[in-house]
């Protein structure tokens, strides 16, 4: 059985831009005006209730929709509730 070796604190901070880069291409930028902030709500808050809905499209749009919502930080769910919004609001 191999062990991986952690860097330690030396060596990432040497390497901060390399990580922070490599953070950010895997979590992606923090999108301002998202919908939802990930994790529980803050204690006290309001809440909308939501309702699961299904919305059946053909694999090509989604994969596409998918990549791009990847590539802005967002996932397919934020990224529809954002396109039925601003296409709402016409």
């Amino acid at each position: 059985m191999t062990s991986k070796k952690r860097p330690n604190l030396a060596a990432l901070e040497a390497n901060f831009d390399k990580e922070s880069a490599w953070a950010e291409a895997n979590y992606g930028p923090q999108v301002m005006g998202r919908l939802t902030r990930p994790g529980r709500p803050p204690k006290g808050a309001t809440i909308e209730p939501t309702q699961p809905h299904s919305l059946r499209v053909q694999a090509s749009i989604w994969q596409a929709v998918s990549t791009k919502a990847k590539k802005a930080g967002l996932t397919v769910n934020q990224a529809a509730q954002l396109a039925l919004l601003e296409w709402a609001n016409r």
